[in-house]
């Protein structure tokens, strides 16, 4: 059994990997569950998981102890974020479970969290380590090996044309970080456009009640609303490599972005500005809004592509199946 250990609280990069992590195992044949460290009353990802037949459960209602130790050497825990790698690794001492951690935070933290997580790095020794991006990865003290991100692969969907009038999203917490200051800046400088925001988070106040732009809060899938998008806009500040951006593009729709975590690994040049030169997202939207049919269409397709073959859940499995130590007859 593989379990995908997690504190979480909300619905977010780590969440969304998760997701996918679980529907890649569980599409393999091979028995995943997804564990949290505790209940959170209307977290989106629980009916997420529900609609998609994953099984989960919350320590809370149990003995973590009891959990933990009750676990094999047939058994793995992936662990996620800096709470659950340091408590499965403390387990770990007690239990002869095999143990991997991932570290996705490609921000610099300060204060208490920047203290968990040096308290994550330094305690890296005690499991098998992997990391969504090469920034990540270079700051891990210990051994650590590169998984980026990846998305289900699935039949391309149709390309299809851009609006009428360019529908421009922002999508993630709304934090400054994620530079959501940035794309407000953006909204203001493009009324022609029509600008999204969708997320939650501390900077929320800078969002609410602003003009410029339909905000439409934390949403717990863009499935539905990726075809009303044509550009998603990542101004961060700092980056892994993000779920958000994958996902746009295997649905087709065109993405600008700072040059932040392996963000360049994944789009082409011209679709990325400096992070210290941010404002020049400006001007490679007003050059999209002047592509001809046949440009925009290209540029989607070859987007799509690039999801589809380098990071599909098929290009990732072979480096699962070896990390998690699976037999070929506990996978296909």
């Amino acid at each position: 059994m593989i379990y995908l250990f997690i504190d979480s609280s909300g619905f977010g990069g780590i969440e969304s990997h998760i997701h996918q992590l679980a529907l890649l195992i569980q599409s393999r044949d091979v028995e995943v569950e997804v564990v949290y460290l505790q209940r959170c009353p209307g977290h989106p990802q629980y009916e997420r998981l529900t609609e998609s037949q994953i099984p989960f459960r919350f320590l809370s209602d149990s003995s973590s102890h009891r959990f933990f130790c009750s676990l094999s050497k047939d058994d793995v825990v992936h662990a996620h974020g800096y709470k659950a790698s340091i408590m499965a690794r403390l387990f770990r001492l007690f239990a002869p479970y095999r143990l991997i951690t991932t570290f996705h935070a490609g921000e610099s933290l300060t204060g208490r969290l920047a203290v968990y997580e040096w308290l994550n790095a330094y305690t890296g020794f005690l499991s098998y380590n992997l990391a969504v991006s090469s920034p990540i990865l270079e700051r891990q003290p210990f051994s650590c090996e590169l998984l980026r991100n990846f998305v289900l692969s699935e039949l391309p969907l149709p390309i299809r044309s851009r609006h009428s009038t360019l529908q421009v999203g922002f999508v993630g917490r709304l934090s400054h970080e994620k530079g959501i200051d940035r794309f407000l800046r953006l909204s203001e400088s493009h009324a022609d456009y029509h600008f999204h925001v969708f997320g939650d988070g501390e900077l929320a106040p800078l969002v609410r009640g602003k003009s410029t732009l339909s905000w439409h809060g934390s949403v717990s899938s863009m499935t539905s609303y990726w075809q009303h998008l044509d550009v998603l806009v990542i101004s961060s500040r700092a980056e892994g490599l993000p779920m958000v951006a994958l996902e746009a593009m295997a649905n087709g729709v065109l993405v600008l972005a700072t040059d932040v975590g392996d963000l360049a690994c994944l789009l082409p040049a011209d679709c990325l500005v400096k992070e210290s030169q941010w404002r020049r997202l400006s001007r490679l939207l007003k050059r999209l809004e002047n592509f001809t049919h046949d440009e925009w269409c290209s540029l989607s397709c070859q987007l799509q592509s690039k999801i589809m073959t380098q990071f599909s859940g098929d290009s990732r499995w072979p480096q699962l199946t070896r990390v998690y130590q699976l037999t070929s007859s506990e996978c296909q």
